[in-house]
Order: C-alpha cells, then sequence, then structure tokens
C-alpha cells in the first residue's frame, strides 16, 4: 500500500524572469540524493540560473523509500512537466570508482567497479566520460529508481554528481596550490573527499560517517597516505551546511586552513540565489558545466 507523504520543499527561489523566459531553451538539472530531490532550471545563452527547488525527506537506508517520495513529489511540482531543452539527471549516491580512459572497456566496466565496490541487488552501472579528464567514473545506482526518472523525464542523460564536481574544481582560486587543496563535499551521513596537489588529481574517494569526528578522521587520514600535511592543505568544504553543523565544528577544531568552497564562477544567479550561500548547492550548480 502506498505511504503518504506531506512534502514541501526547503529551499524555492525563483523570480519574475521564469515567466518571461521560453523554457524550451532551457535545461532542467536535477540532483538526487539520499533522501534529497533538487533541480535548477538553467538558462545557457545568458548562462543564467532562472529557479531552485530542494526537497529534504527523511533519511532513508532503502531506495523504496526515496522512490516514493519522489513519486510524490511529482504529484505536486508541475514545473517537472515541462517541456525543457533537455533534462540531466544526476545522483550523488553510491561510490564509484576512476578508471584510466585508455585502459577503459565499456564491455567490462562492472568489473572495474567490483574490484573495489560489492556487487548490490538492482544496480544499474553507468560510466560518464568526463570532458578534458584522463579518466572514466564508473559507478552504480538503484536500477528502479533510475529507471523511474528516465521514464518521468524521457531523458537518458544520466551522470554522477562527482564526474561534475570534477569539472568545477579546476575553476577554483587554489586548484594549483603546491601545498594541496582537498574539496569535501559533505552529504547525509557521508563525505566525497577529493584531493590535488598542484593541479593533479590525487584520490576521490566517499565515505560515511556518524558524527563529525568521523568525518575528519577520514579526511586527515586521506591527507596523510597521500604524504600531504592537513595542517598546511587547503580544504574546501560544500554542501547544506551552517556553522553549527556537527562536520563543520570539527573540522574547524583540526584543520587551520578550512574554508567554504567558492561560488561557481562564470554563472549568473538570480538575486534570491545570491542570499544563499554558494556552497550549498555546489553541486548541483556543477551540472550546467556538463551541457
Amino acid at each position: 500500500m502506498p505511504v503518504a507523504y506531506n512534502i514541501h520543499p526547503a529551499f524555492t527561489v525563483d523570480d519574475e524572469t521564469l515567466l518571461e523566459t521560453d523554457l524550451t531553451s532551457c535545461h532542467l538539472l536535477v540532483l538526487v540524493g539520499t533522501g534529497t530531490f533538487s533541480y535548477v532550471v538553467y538558462e545557457p545563452v545568458a548562462k543564467k540560473f532562472l529557479a531552485l527547488k530542494s526537497y529534504h525527506f527523511q533519511p532513508q537506508k532503502i531506495a523504496l523509500a526515496d522512490l516514493e517520495m519522489i513519486e510524490e513529489v511529482f504529484e505536486i511540482d508541475k514545473l517537472l512537466f515541462t517541456a525543457f531543452k533537455s533534462v540531466l539527471l544526476s545522483f550523488d549516491t553510491g561510490n564509484g570508482v576512476l578508471v584510466p580512459q585508455q585502459y577503459f572497456n565499456s564491455a567490462i566496466k562492472k568489473d572495474y567497479l567490483h574490484l573495489v565496490q560489492p556487487e548490490k541487488v538492482q544496480e544499474a552501472v553507468l560510466s560518464d566520460l568526463i570532458y578534458g579528464q584522463p579518466f572514466v567514473n564508473v559507478y552504480s545506482l538503484d536500477k528502479d529508481l533510475v529507471g523511474f526518472l528516465r521514464k518521468e523525464f524521457s531523458s537518458d542523460l544520466v551522470l554522477h554528481a562527482n564526474s561534475a564536481l570534477l569539472l568545477a574544481y579546476p575553476l577554483d582560486l587554489d586548484f594549483y596550490s603546491d601545498k594541496g587543496v582537498a574539496f569535501v563535499e559533505v552529504q547525509r551521513h557521508a563525505v566525497t573527499i577529493t584531493v590535488y596537489k598542484g593541479g593533479k588529481l590525487l584520490i576521490q574517494q566517499r565515505g560515511e560517517y556518524q558524527t563529525g569526528l568521523d568525518a575528519v578522521y577520514l579526511l586527515i587520514s586521506t591527507l596523510r597516505q597521500l604524504e600531504l600535511d592537513e595542517r598546511q592543505v587547503k580544504v574546501k568544504l560544500s554542501g547544506a551546511l551552517v556553522k553549527d553543523n556537527a562536520v563543520y565544528q570539527e573540522m574547524y577544531k583540526f584543520i587551520p586552513n578550512l574554508e567554504w568552497a567558492q561560488r561557481l564562477p562564470g554563472f549568473n544567479y538570480i538575486g534570491r540565489m545570491q542570499e544563499i550561500p554558494g556552497y550549498y548547492f555546489h553541486n548541483l550548480y556543477a551540472l550546467a558545466l556538463c551541457v
């Protein structure tokens, strides 16, 4: 029997320009996470974000619960049925593996993934060829959830959020730091850590946490394995965080060079978007680099 949810968006941001715009010339960029469903409307000619909406559900351990909630979102949010130029579906769930492009063979992408990640029931194994990057991102998603969204949006454009972040991070002012820079994207109960030194990618990995101290341990152990000094590396946080967030509070105690990730440059944001810290939807905005 279907479960009824009382669903309301945690963030709703738009203005009069949305009504004045031909949406058939715009892209809908959708990001699905554990207990979250967010999207932005992006106009590519002006490189402008026209609207943002983000729904937050109670954390769930099974994909079916998220699927039921997203079905409810479609019942109440009619903008999702607009005829956009394209719809890009992105996910920040699940683990992946980066495979050097010269060794990648799409016929055995499952083998690459399952060398480092256990096989899951009802998984769809996908891969992203990342423009300008020497590797392919191979990852798994819940087959039912991907299938539902592809059908509802009539779109086969699917991307992992981490692939978009790998395009966004080189735009950061400290990307070429010779001391190293670590980007930490914080999700519910998981962090994605991406480390560069002198503009070279050293690692991208996802780890689960229960407390803020767990997240700090994951970061510091990763940096030390790479022979980087956590006292010198710049660490940049992004995600739906506030200063009293447990991850931020613990990072602040142990990481001297802690900063918020900067707003993605080169795009136009409507006024109400600029009132929201840029690091809140860093991975969502990064999807605009992929269309």
